[in-house]
């Protein structure tokens, strides 16, 4: 951020004028590209003082204007910025479309979200190919909440540069923030299906299929998947024993993942019910009761009804 700088005269406002005369479009052309050889040196303040010539030669120049946006904002004079940012836009749209739409969308002005949105729809159908245009539209939607527009801008960035993680990773966001979980879910299954080592969407899959109570053999398949990239991690180890518990399938597997969870955690009370569990499902009642007694000895609030269940189903085949 530029510091200290001294503003001068720059507010007053310069006689506007329909066409330079020849002399005027030299004298402009010389300052505005003195301007930009100042900038790549740095001479920041140099560069301020003689961008204000080259406003007062020709105020209607669209870049100018943007300068002008870009030195203010940068001063820290945002109040001042904006105006001409403003301006820049409205001489060339298609060019300077960003700062001034940053500016509406920053705003606490619902009023400025939606007059941010219409310039940008403006834009982005004349510039149908822009990717720029279409990524901010499309974070615009989502910024006031239109997911459905939002993801239908995701087709237009689809059309420009191709169906990728990124595009999958909109897709799957969107829906969910619509709580469109089942499309969510086809999004992150959709991407799998072309790169099935992605580890991030793997994980989103798991997480997908624990929030919609996905049946058994689905969270299998996700945790198996997971523990092969991430075969320390004691949550998946349990996940996975409970889901081949509760299903039936392989109770021995099952057994051997979530006794190395218990002996990492001794105290951890979901693996411990996890573990009861198992032995439950083995015929093994007295083991059941053993390590379903340690678990509501450290259950929390959150896992005290689903434990205190499991105590009683054991209990009842001990007969006790």
């Amino acid at each position: 951020m530029f510091a200290g700088a001294t503003l001068g005269n720059v507010y007053a406002k310069p006689a506007e004028k329909d066409t330079l005369t020849i002399e005027e479009q030299q004298q402009f052309l010389y300052y505005f590209y003195e301007v930009q050889r100042l900038i790549q040196k740095e001479d920041i303040l140099p560069a301020w003082e003689v961008l204000q010539f080259c406003y007062a030669l020709n105020p209607q120049d669209a870049t100018v204007n943007n300068y002008m946006g870009v030195f203010l904002d940068a001063f820290d004079r945002k109040d001042k910025a904006i105006s001409y940012f403003r301006k820049a836009f409205e001489l060339a749209p298609n060019e300077y479309w960003y700062q001034y739409t940053l500016y509406l969308l920053n705003s606490k002005d619902k009023k400025q979200h939606k007059e941010a949105i219409r310039n940008l729809e403006r834009v982005a159908n004349n510039q149908i190919k822009d990717e720029n245009v279409q990524d901010m539209l499309q974070k615009a939607y989502a910024h006031v909440g239109d997911y459905k527009k939002a993801l239908l801008i995701q087709d237009r960035l689809d059309s420009i540069v191709g169906y990728n993680a990124m595009s999958a990773m909109q897709r799957y966001r969107l829906n969910a923030l619509m709580k469109n979980s089942k499309q969510a879910i086809y999004e992150v299954e959709r991407y799998l299906e072309e790169d099935p080592d992605n580890v991030q969407f793997l994980v989103f899959r798991a997480q997908l299929y624990e929030q919609t109570h996905q049946p058994a053999e689905k969270m299998i398949e996700a945790y198996n998947a997971l523990l092969r990239y991430d075969s320390r991690n004691l949550m998946i180890m349990n996940n996975l024993a409970w889901n081949l518990c509760i299903s039936d399938r392989d109770l021995d597997r099952a057994e051997q993942l979530s006794r190395t969870t218990i002996m990492q955690e001794p105290s951890n009370p979901i693996y411990l019910d996890t573990y009861a569990w198992i032995m439950y499902k083995k015929g093994d009642y007295q083991s059941a009761f053993f390590y379903i007694q340690r678990a509501l000895e450290y259950t929390t609030p959150e896992s005290k009804a689903e434990i205190t269940e499991h105590y009683k189903a054991i209990l009842k085949k001990l007969k006790l």
